[in-house]
């Protein structure tokens, strides 16, 4: 069951991702799809408050990002290597999707919001498979510690 749901996640990861570069593809190729991006783009800068949606989402993805690597860290001894390389990824999506979403604007890439929308859905599909990871590590060692 483990393992079903760790594929299950990367294929949302890989999806996400994939989404993404379909997305800024067709935004660059096709006229059509720019014009319903600056559409979507005036409509919820309108109707949302997108600049503090963007801090927040940042401030959160940073923050449970920190959270889980000071964890991993504490409990390094008892983690796996797999455990060890999902950190290291997650630290590398998690400062991926801060620097696409504070360092690009709509000015810059009218996929802008969507690109970035799927950027995070990606991190934050890899902070919960790491924090699972970091999490069941914790338990495994302490079960065979018990078992001795």
């Amino acid at each position: 069951m483990k393992k079903i749901a760790y594929i299950l996640a990367l294929i949302l990861e890989i999806g996400a991702y994939a989404g993404a570069w379909i997305i800024h593809y067709f935004a660059r190729r096709k006229l059509g799809m720019v014009r319903y991006l600056n559409y979507k783009n005036m409509s919820w800068e309108r109707d949302y408050p997108v600049e503090a949606l963007k801090l927040a989402c940042v401030a959160a993805a940073a923050l449970l990002t920190v959270l889980i690597l000071l964890f991993f860290l504490k409990k390094r001894r008892e983690t796996t290597l797999l455990a060890g390389a999902m950190t290291a990824l997650m630290i590398a999506l998690t400062a991926l999707y801060g620097g696409y979403t504070l360092g690009c604007s709509t000015d810059v890439m009218t996929d802008y919001y969507f690109i970035s929308i799927l950027f995070l859905v990606a991190a934050m599909i890899q902070i919960l498979k790491t924090g699972i990871a970091v999490l069941i590590s914790k338990r495994r060692a302490e079960g065979e510690q018990g078992e001795k």
